[in-house]
Order: structure tokens, then sequence, then C-alpha cells
């Protein structure tokens, strides 16, 4: 009795084995069954043909357009327009060859396990052409982004004073709308976008162009009009004029008159160069830095860098002049005021003057002092600025720079 009991069990696993087993094939037939306890994206397919798992699939998981609006504009992004496809057809074949492929044995393990409850679930892989799709987004920003206008502060003619308003501009969140499309694509599940559209701030805004209100600091030095060293004056004055400096921010003179070369405007003229006076590119133009160099002073203004020349200038004191050399020695200063400065300089008739304009509130009574001491072949002289409060007494003594010359 109990051997008859054995080989029926054993005849009915050969069984259940040669019902399992099959034989290994492609997936050409779409009449075929998929085998049981198989998912796709969750969707349980198994006892299936082609057809029916792809009605099946296609009830829950249908590629459909992606709408966007924006006020009262909208878009909509066809399927076929940016290649978004689901591969249903491929998770399908896959579906089917799990227990289909060329390795009978496997094939038999596999069914074995999903005979006994042992799901298999195989995720669609959604795919697009994200070339195109960024083509169709950059159309939409077309319409609606809208640049920023920064407010400007500017001088014109005769001192005639010209205030540019701002204006927010906008733009769309292109990354915030990529991350939501993929999202929706990534998880199959496509609907209607609102656009996101950022606001963009003006960095310079009209309040603060209209705090531009007074004259700050001026300086003014002479020169020979008539002479390649005048026109370099005349050169490296436009270039550095009309300079909006915001809070915080730093002018470089080398960056605003660009190299000092006859392409940029500039002539041979005579330049300090070790002492002594020789023909250079550009001559002159330290007398420009120096003259906004002594307004900047004079205004309160901070100062990052300056240098002296090695011989006394002839066109300032001691101790207040700013040699620039472009690529090597540099003017910089620095808007250490709570709003805008603005430079603006005035060139003809033989002499230049720098005006530093800014708000009344940031002005300051203060005076430049300079004190000397003579070596036995130089001349050391340090600048200072001296704050005062409104008495008259001294509140601080900012030193500025040290500057040695040497005596001929």
């Amino acid at each position: 009795m109990v051997k008859y009991r054995k080989l029926s069990r054993l005849i009915y696993i050969c069984l259940i084995m040669f019902f399992l087993l099959g034989i290994g094939k492609g997936y050409d037939n779409k009449s075929e069954k998929i085998f049981n306890n198989i998912k796709i994206q969750g969707i349980d397919v198994g006892g299936m043909n082609y057809n029916e798992a792809l009605n099946e699939i296609n009830k829950y998981y249908k590629v459909k357009p992606i709408g966007i609006s924006y006020e009262d504009k909208k878009w909509t992004i066809y399927p076929e327009e940016i290649s978004l496809d689901y591969n249903i057809d491929k998770s399908l074949k896959e579906a089917y060859k799990y227990t289909n492929s060329n390795d009978n044995l496997e094939n038999l393990k596999r069914k074995i396990g999903l005979t006994f409850n042992k799901n298999y679930n195989i995720k669609l892989n959604a795919t697009y052409n994200e070339i195109k799709l960024s083509e169709i987004i950059e159309s939409i920003c077309k319409e609606i982004d809208v640049d920023v206008t920064q407010a400007n502060f500017e001088i014109k003619g005769y001192g005639e004073i010209v205030r540019t308003p701002s204006k927010e501009g906008k733009e769309v969140d292109v990354i915030k709308l990529k991350e939501e499309i993929y999202n929706m694509i990534n998880n199959k599940n496509i609907k209607d976008l609102n656009l996101p559209v950022k606001i963009v701030k003006p960095t310079i805004t009209t309040e603060d162009v209209e705090s531009i209100n007074t004259v700050l600091g001026q300086f003014s030095t002479s020169f020979n009009d008539s002479s390649s060293r005048g026109n370099n004056i005349h050169v490296a004055g436009e270039s550095t004029s009309g300079k909006l400096i915001m809070p915080k921010d730093i002018f470089s003179y080398n960056k605003a008159t660009g190299a000092r070369t006859w392409v940029n405007g500039y002539k041979t003229a005579k330049v300090i160069v070790g002492g002594k006076f020789v023909n250079g590119e550009g001559g002159g133009v330290c007398q420009v830095s120096t003259t906004i160099y002594n307004a900047a002073l004079l205004a309160g203004v901070g100062i990052e860098e300056v240098h002296n020349h090695t011989i006394q200038s002839r066109y300032v004191p001691r101790g207040r002049d700013a040699s620039v050399s472009y690529g090597y020695t540099d003017l910089k200063l620095k808007n250490t005021f709570a709003h805008p400065i603005y430079i603006y300089n005035i060139v003809g008739n033989g002499s230049i003057t720098s005006r530093i304009y800014g708000c009344k509130d940031d002005r300051q009574k203060l005076y430049i002092k300079t004190e000397e001491k003579h070596e036995k072949d130089s001349i050391l002289v340090k600048t200072y600025r001296i704050y005062l409060d409104e008495e008259n007494n001294k509140i601080i003594e900012e030193l500025i720079a040290t500057s040695k010359y040497k005596i001929k």
C-alpha cells in the first residue's frame, strides 16, 4: 500500500513536470497565452494572449497628450511629437518569454514558482525624445518670457539727469517644468499641468536710482588738450564715465578702460616707467585714474586698491596720485554705502572733472591729509582720510595709502 502511494506521487510529479516543461520558443504567435501570475506594471496578465493583455494594460497605461496652460494660453504636447512610448509590446514579449526561454530547466523552475503563487512583475519602461521635448518647451518660453528691465541712472549733455524705471521680468521655470513632465512620464500618469513661471526681480530698482540725488565728491585736473596724451585722457575719461556702482560692488579702472591699445583709440605718449618718462601706449590714462581717485577720496568711497607713481606727478600733490598699468596695477573702488553711486567724468577744454554722485544720506564730512617723511633718496608719504562730526571734531582717521617717491 505504501509503495503504491509513493508510485502515485512520483507519477503525479512527473505529469506536472511534463506539463510545465514545454519547449522554448519565441513570441511569434500572439494567440499564445502568458503564464499565470505574471504581471505588467501591477496588472495581472496571466492566462491572456497578446491582444487581451494589450487591451487590459491600455485601460490603465495608454499614452496621452500633455496639456499645459498659463493664464489664457494653452499648449498640447502630443505623444508622437516627443516619441513618447510606454513600450508595452516589449513588456508583453518579456512576459511571454519569461517561461518560454531557450533554457528549459529555467523555464521549469519559473513555472513551478508561478504555479505556487510566486508573482513576477514586469515594469513598463517609458521613453521619450528629450531633444524634441526641449524644442517644444523652448517655443513655449518664447511666448512667455519677458526680459527684466534694470533701472538706470544717466547724465546727458550739460548735466541732464535721466532715470529709467525698472520693470519685473518673467520666465518659464524650465527645470521645474521638465521635472514635472519627467515624473508624469516615469509614473505613467499623464495629466494637465499649470506652466511654472518665475517672476524675475530687477537687481537695480527704480528706488535705487531715485536715491541718487547729490554730488558726494568731485575733483579736477588740467592737461594739454591738443596732444596725444590729451587724446588718451579723452578716451579713458569717456570709458570710465557713466558707471553705476551698486552697494558692495567694486569698480575696476582697468576693466572699464580695457587694454590701452591703438585698437581702443589710444595713442603713444609719455608714461612713467622705472622713474623715467618714456614713450608708451596710453600715456595720460593715469591722470584720469588719479582724478577719479581724488573724487572718490572726497566722496568717502572705499579704496580697495591704489598705487603711486615712482616719481611725483605734475597734476596732483604727492600721496594723491593713482598709477595704473593694464594687467598689473589697478585702481579699485568699493561702494561701501547703502545706496548706489555713479561716476561721471567731464573732459574738455584742457581739464577733466570727475564727479561721484550718490545719496545725500551717505554724504560725510571729511578732508584729506598727507604726512611726508624725507629720506636720503626718497620721500615717504602717508595719505589719510579724516572724518568729522557735525561740530568738526575728528571721529575717524583712516589710513588710505603709503606712497614712496624717488628724489630726482
